[in-house]
């Protein structure tokens, strides 16, 4: 991990002007995503700097992220050594960022540094986490909807790096990390407008997975940036909600319901895979369309912590203090956009891990995830290679791969591909992405589990793996190869798998 020496952020203050500098910067055009930067650092903030720092735009792997990070308001710029060395709260005297302290770079991902600590304790020393934290001048800030006996927490002096490695020596700590900010991207490749027809139905065997399941009674959330709350297509279940961000992104707080939620299309069209209604005007119909499904947003400029995508699934896992009981199954289809390389934080894994566990009284949160859109081994993407995480690839029509992520973690394939489905504004577009395979067997799954609602998370996984078809041209070695995992899923079998399988006994 390298600190960038001189390099700071601008205070998150969106605008058409950056949005215009991000379209730039991901079109290609890096002179002209310069000019509108430096244009905007004169106007906003010339007494401290001018000069952007077009290295990390131009730099092909971080690309993206600055592009994101310019979506959110943010801006890296080239300050000098004087004022970089300042506490945020005396570079916010002169205009600067008064939540991040510093900017690292490591595995080619962008961590901007905030106040914030995410501490994991020893169940012995919970109640004396208020004196372990004293003693390392932190305060506690937060603790719902986080994992258990984990909390967050305010550093008072000093940075949260080193507040870290200091709490790590305490015996009644587990863990302690910085809750960096960080861009938590959208695996979808746009496609253009089409009146293509939903042919996933056919590849999965939908029709006939019906006769016998149409998802009656099972609960599946879907995390993401945001949803259109007004399309005709979707309703919107119990534990929907969104966390509205700080101004600074350094925290986030759970919002009940729809009303402010962010509408993007990325999230409706994730949705729309699999609860599209039965009989819409459209001819489009999603994949579980009687389930209930709840849509649960998160970082709608896809920047912040992991701490608050871990709170999105406690919340969609009812583990949240006083939610109402969790979902069956969670989709999610965020990540890093353009490659694999992702470091899953404590607070992330924890919160996966205990989904899996403690979701639905014990039986577990069957988790599918989207893997990266690139011809990367998903190995590098610490989310998905988690051992509770269902790794879902894209399939195309014709039943290739479609050259994604690879690798022993790949669980299997499912149509996303060219997939007509709805979108915001009340429309339905073709799309491609691992994005929208994920709530592709998320969808299938709840086929599955409504014909066997005694099955735990991981005999739902093994149905889901046994009924797959084995596409493609590549040899098959124990049921399964790199590129295709155990094959592309298909919904007939699924459900009839699920009718006779028998149950395994939860161990928590």
């Amino acid at each position: 991990m390298e600190v960038l020496e001189g390099i700071l952020p601008t205070p998150a203050v969106p605008s058409e002007q950056l949005f215009a500098a991000a379209r730039s910067m991901r079109e290609g055009h890096m002179e002209l995503a310069a000019k509108i930067a430096t244009e905007h650092l004169t106007q906003e903030q010339s007494k401290i700097s001018v000069e952007p720092a077009t290295a990390l735009s131009n730099s092909p792997a971080l690309r993206d992220q600055v592009a994101s990070f310019a979506d959110a308001g943010i801006l890296f710029y080239h300050s000098g050594l004087e004022f970089w060395r300042l506490n945020p709260a005396e570079r916010a005297e002169q205009g600067g960022n008064a939540a991040v302290t510093r900017v690292f770079v490591a595995d080619e991902r962008l961590l901007l540094e905030t106040s914030r600590v995410i501490v994991r304790f020893m169940p012995d020393a919970i109640e004396k986490r208020g004196e372990i934290l004293e003693r390392h001048h932190l305060v506690e800030v937060e603790t719902a909807a986080l994992p258990a006996d984990t909390v967050k927490a305010a550093v008072l002096a000093g940075e949260a790096r080193e507040a870290s490695l200091r709490l790590m020596k305490e015996a009644g700590v587990v863990y302690a990390e910085p809750d960096f900010i960080e861009q938590i991207g959208q695996r979808y490749t746009p496609a253009h407008l089409d009146v293509a027809k939903q042919w996933h139905h056919t590849n999965l065997g939908s029709a006939a997975a019906w006769d016998h399941s149409k998802g009656d009674g099972i609960a599946i959330a879907v995390i993401d940036n945001g949803f259109d709350v007004n399309h005709p297509d979707l309703k919107f279940g119990p534990l929907s909600g969104w966390f509205r961000p700080t101004a600074d992104q350094k925290d986030a707080d759970f919002v009940a319901g729809t009303q402010g939620m962010a509408d993007k299309k990325h999230g409706t069209a994730c949705a729309g895979m699999i609860s599209t209604r039965e009989g819409s005007a459209s001819g489009g119909c999603g994949i579980a369309f009687r389930s209930r499904l709840s849509m649960i947003a998160c970082l709608v400029d896809q920047v912040g912590p992991q701490s608050t995508l871990a709170s999105a699934i406690g919340q969609a896992a009812g583990l949240r203090p006083g939610a109402p009981a969790g979902c069956d199954i969670i989709s999610c289809s965020l990540g890093p956009s353009n490659d694999a390389r992702w470091t899953l934080r404590e607070v992330l894994a924890d919160a996966i891990e205990q989904a899996a566990t403690r979701g639905r009284n014990g039986k577990g949160c069957a988790i599918f995830w989207a893997c990266t859109n690139g011809n990367f081994p998903i190995s590098s993407d610490g989310v998905c290679s988690h051992p509770d995480v269902i790794a879902v690839g894209r399939s195309t029509q014709g039943d290739s791969d479609d050259a994604c992520g690879f690798g022993k973690e790949l669980e299997f394939l499912a149509p996303g591909v060219k997939v007509w489905i709805p979108t915001s504004g009340g429309i339905y577009q073709t799309m491609t992405g691992t994005s929208f395979a994920a709530p592709c067997a998320a969808g299938v799954a709840a086929l599955a589990l409504a014909a066997n609602k005694a099955l735990t998370a991981r005999d739902l996984r093994q149905v889901m793996r046994e009924s797959c078809d084995k596409v493609g041209s590549l040899p098959y070695i124990d049921g399964r190869n790199l590129r295709f995992g155990y094959g592309r899923i298909n919904a007939e079998k699924a459900v009839a798998a699920a009718k006779v399988f028998v149950p395994t006994v939860p161990t928590v």
